[in-house]
């Protein structure tokens, strides 16, 4: 969905007159989109006074302390709904430490208000007011479309209004992670793999850190693979599957004769040398004085900001939160954090917003009898304010690892803000099913959920919003694939059926009989005969006889199966000059081999004049949001776009097909983006974490900071014609390596 301002008067249109329950409801949506998973709404007549909490980790094992109320009540009677709040959440058993009130109406002077509550309660009171409400909705992509999404109606009703809510740009462009994530990736050809196993190499190092031959403490390859997992979980989908290739590597000896891992055959266990060891817990020495140094430099800050110290206990509170909160912010603003550092860019315009929410998020999570006043919240305020603008030495050289590890992420597409613009831009998508991808997911059928490769990439695209289409011509020729393969095996291997062997089926040349066979002989999952496999997606009769009904069977099986809308020839044609289409089929039949059938160059010519025409009918060149096209055909056929380069020339240089591999890579297996968010934040402040940054070559992390200097030298509306432009040539681009890639 495209971002949309909603301007003022729209706004106060909107709110000004909204009811309390429609006011909580609401708010409720637009607070769990801003604290994620940890944030848990209350209802009913039996929630202690609150219509929210924060919760301090998601199982539930420690009691929150921080609260929401929403309300529509007055300015005048603010003061006494928070104060009834906090009466009825203490009746109820709660200990509330930090109270987010937020209201439709507008709360001057917050400062005495927030005052007053805490000599009162000794409750960290927390205002988001109107204004506040509009400015989270006017920077945060799924705020923004959830408030849009409430007001459908009302919206629908003062149409005039809504034409002016365009004219911004979204989140991705107004922060350079996405600018300049799509910039390496496209000058980043090739596979990640040796990365992978740089990364994948210190992992299986700090598993193995507690281990020593002479004390005869060692681990199994089980014991390995959960220490990798307990620290970044993550790894078992990308780093994982290597997991048993790095330790035979490891356990050979380097060229210069030195022991990496030892590994005891006889019993399968590995641990550490002595001086692998001792190399370790120098580096990890250097780098836990460093955050000393650090948390140092964050009390010495906290001492000095106010003539006022605090005592001994809010000192140590008020140096965890801002501990936490730095790390927090570089999970979130790493990229432009580390550019400001390294004097790539002069300045940076941190939101005091969402510093805020950070730390409310920290305070959150804590498990303190130390009550946190409004004074030692702005204490916190003013040092990360210091820490990000003018940073000392040791700080700098702190943030340096920071900078480092949380770069390495961005390689890895693991940062939050990276899946998150991926996972966007997919719900947009309408895709154009090619038959190869069909017929490989149709032979995927006994193969295990986790060997399903174009199912899963299917299920996910439409999970995340994707319109999946099959279009008539393809039907057509799967149909007919199906009725080919189903000839050659009646004809060529069933008389033969009892002297296959497995060498005989590998070099089959038909992937639905290869794929039946594999089931039968290889893998022995089934025993069913040829006539069941094709019975499952149509009447074998009906195949063979060619009938309509058989191809009413199939599209059945096909549409339910793999979530797709069908589109007739006809719709299909809507906006398509057929003359075009033909010269280009007659172009293709004569200058391709004859193995293909006539038809089939004619069905190729139609799918991409029939991409073009759906991007023009949906006006897609004017969606200005950095996604890029939406339309596009999903195939692994590319001999096609040797004989269209004129044609694409004239469509502003961007093809219709889209790699398979694209959406395999940055859509299909992406963890949610809160998960990739707790681990980062898990992550980063250990020492495990701090050396991973290291594996980040420095011309890598030069060719970032270079990105984000690029984005800063150009206009917000310029950014968001770049990384549309990036976004779109990385969909088709041919040349790229991957490491997942569609067999």
């Amino acid at each position: 969905m495209s971002f949309k301002t909603v301007n003022d008067t729209l706004f106060n249109y909107l709110i000004s007159d909204i009811s309390g329950a429609n006011f909580e409801s609401l708010a409720k949506k637009l607070f769990g989109s801003e604290y994620g998973e940890n944030y848990i709404p209350l209802g009913g007549m039996h929630d202690g006074g609150a219509d929210s909490f924060y919760l301090p980790n998601v199982l539930g094992c420690q009691k929150p302390n921080t609260f929401f109320q929403f309300s529509v009540t007055d300015t005048e009677r603010a003061k006494k709904k928070i104060s009834a709040t906090i009466a009825s959440l203490r009746n109820a058993g709660r200990t509330p430490k930090q109270l987010i009130y937020s209201t439709t109406e507008l709360i001057p002077k917050q400062d005495i208000l927030v005052g007053e509550i805490f000599d009162e309660y000794e409750v960290l009171l927390r205002i988001r007011d109107r204004e506040a409400i509009k400015t989270l909705i006017n920077s945060c992509q799924t705020a923004n479309k959830l408030f849009l999404e409430s007001f459908t109606v009302e919206i629908n009703t003062v149409i005039k209004s809504a034409e002016n809510l365009g004219g911004s740009v979204n989140q991705f462009v107004t922060d350079p992670t996405i600018f300049s994530f799509l910039d390496f990736e496209l000058r980043d050809k090739f596979s990640k793999n040796l990365l992978h196993d740089k990364i994948l190499d210190s992992l299986i190092y700090w598993a193995l850190r507690d281990t020593d031959p002479d004390a005869k403490r060692f681990k199994t390859r089980q014991e390995i693979k959960e220490g990798i997992e307990l620290v970044m979980p993550s790894a078992s989908s990308f780093l994982l599957p290597r997991l048993n290739n790095r330790l035979a590597e490891l356990c050979q000896k380097g060229a210069g004769g030195e022991e990496r891992v030892r590994h005891h055959r006889k019993d399968d266990l590995f641990c550490l040398p002595f001086e692998m060891r001792s190399q370790l817990a120098e580096r990890a020495v250097e780098e836990n004085s460093l955050q000393a140094q650090f948390i140092h430099s964050i009390t010495d800050r906290l001492k000095s900001v106010s003539p006022v110290l605090p005592n001994e206990s809010e000192l140590d509170l008020a140096t965890k939160i801002v501990f936490d909160t730095v790390h927090e912010y570089f999970v979130e603003q790493g990229l432009i954090l580390s550019a400001f550092l390294s004097k790539k860019i002069k300045e940076i315009n941190i939101n005091e917003q969402v510093v805020e929410l950070h730390v409310s998020k920290i305070i959150g999570k804590l498990d303190t009898k130390t009550n946190i006043s409004p004074e030692l919240f702005g204490r916190c305020l003013k040092v990360l304010g210091g820490i990000f603008y003018n940073s000392s030495e040791p700080e700098r050289n702190y943030m340096g690892y920071l900078s480092r590890t949380s770069m390495l992420f961005m390689t890895l597409q693991s940062l939050p803000k990276v899946i998150e613009y991926f996972n966007q831009m997919s719900g947009n998508f309408s895709l154009f099913v090619g038959t190869d991808l069909l017929i490989k997911a149709i032979s995927e059928q006994h193969l295990k959920p986790e060997h399903k490769q174009v199912e899963t990439l299917l299920q996910i695209c439409v999970k995340l919003g994707a319109k999946l289409i099959l279009a008539e011509p393809v039907l057509d020729e799967v149909f007919t694939h199906l009725h080919a393969a189903d000839l050659e095996y009646r004809n060529h291997y069933l008389p033969n059926e009892a002297y296959l062997s497995e060498t005989d089926v590998s070099e089959c040349d038909r992937i639905l009989i290869r794929s039946y066979y594999h089931a039968r002989i290889v893998d022995k999952s089934t025993r069913k005969g040829w006539d069941a496999f094709i019975n499952s997606l149509l009447d074998p009769k009906c195949l063979r006889s060619k009938s309509e009904q058989g191809r009413d069977q199939l599209r059945g099986i096909l549409v339910q199966k793999f979530h797709l809308k069908f589109e007739s020839r006809e719709d299909l044609c809507k906006g398509v000059d057929q003359a075009k289409v033909a010269v280009l089929a007659e172009q293709l039949s004569s200058e391709r081999s004859y193995s293909k059938h006539p038809n089939l160059s004619q069905n190729d010519a139609l799918m991409v004049y029939a991409t073009y025409a759906h991007r023009r009918a949906n006006n897609e060149s004017a969606n200005y949001d950095g996604f890029g096209y939406r339309t596009w055909w999903l195939t692994k056929e590319t001999h096609i776009l040797s004989f269209t380069g004129q044609l694409v020339s004239q469509q502003s240089g961007v093809p219709y097909v889209m790699r398979p591999e694209f959406l395999l890579n940055f859509v299909a297996f992406a963890a949610k983006a809160s998960e990739v968010r707790k681990e980062f934040s898990n992550l980063l402040p250990t020492t495990v974490g701090l050396q991973l940054g290291q594996h980040l070559k420095q011309e890598v992390m030069n060719e970032l900071l270079d990105s984000v200097q690029q984005w800063n030298d150009l206009s917000p509306e310029r950014v968001v014609i770049k990384i549309s432009d990036m976004v779109n040539k990385l969909k088709y681009d041919r040349y790229k390596q991957y490491s997942k890639v569609m067999q």
